[in-house]
């Protein structure tokens, strides 16, 4: 009686195994589906300045897929300083004061918020730096995008600005 019942609960364990690995094989599936559709951001930025200068920045949006794909403009320079999108810190990894706007939005975002890219198309704004963000001393500053979970942008881009 013990072996048919050590046997079913054996069979079952490989069968359960399968199908495990068939979802684990689904998820990777889907996350490499996920990251085909994904929108690039980046950020353009002269690297070395002076303290008085205006910073400029251009920020850019890249479709490398075979999709149309959209995004709205919160938490990104297209809407200007309404929230904190960048996070900038120093040669001893102190975070550069955000002086811009928060603001509060709508959710989900109204439809006139989004922009749409054509694949391989790219989108860029320009904005000034210093406007959004105090720089009180000279030296280094490592300076990356971190708006994208709200809007689905991905971004791994980090720059290098040396203000003097």
């Amino acid at each position: 009686m013990m072996k048919p019942l050590l046997f079913a609960f054996v069979f079952l364990s490989a069968c359960q195994t399968k199908n495990t690995k068939k979802e684990n094989l689904q998820s990777t599936e889907e996350m490499k589906s996920k990251t085909d559709t994904t929108l690039i951001a980046s950020l353009e930025v002269d690297s070395v300045v002076t303290l008085t200068d205006s910073i400029s920045v251009l920020f850019l949006v890249n479709n490398p897929t075979e999709d149309t794909l959209r995004f709205t403009q919160y938490h990104t320079p297209f809407e200007g300083f309404m929230s904190n999108f960048l996070t900038i810190t120093d040669e001893k990894g102190n975070e550069v004061s955000y002086i811009g706007a928060m603001t509060r939005r709508v959710m989900p975002p109204p439809e006139d918020t989004y922009h749409s890219l054509a694949p391989g198309q790219t989108d860029s704004v320009r904005f000034i730096l210093n406007k959004g963000y105090r720089f009180d001393k000279a030296g280094l500053y490592t300076i990356q995008y971190n708006g994208g979970s709200v809007n689905g942008l991905s971004s791994d881009t980090i720059v290098k600005l040396n203000i003097q």
